[in-house]
């Protein structure tokens, strides 16, 4: 699986929503790190730990729920050296 090397964390943050809308496991775990130290919590979810947990949940959502579609709202950044923080509201469609 390949990984991309993104511009920004906002580029990241883009091709993350995009996945989810077009339903695009591959493109999902692009964004991902190939590493067992990630992390994901679902709303009202588990933390996942590890990439093959991390896939597996997408995969789940994107076969019980294909074209979700969000409107991001509420959307705040922080960034760093060695860091970026993103904080918004997802409005499910």
């Amino acid at each position: 699986m390949s990984r991309r090397i993104f511009a920004s964390s906002i580029e990241a943050e883009a091709a993350f929503y995009e996945a989810i809308e077009r339903a695009d496991l591959a493109a999902m775990m692009a964004v991902w790190a190939d590493d067992e130290e990630v992390a994901c919590i679902h709303p009202v979810g588990p933390r996942l730990a590890g990439i093959e947990a991390v896939r597996e949940s997408w995969s789940h959502i994107f076969k019980s729920s294909p074209g979700l579609s969000f409107q991001l709202t509420h959307q705040q950044y922080r960034t760093g050296k060695q860091f970026a923080l993103h904080s918004l509201h997802e409005n499910i469609r």
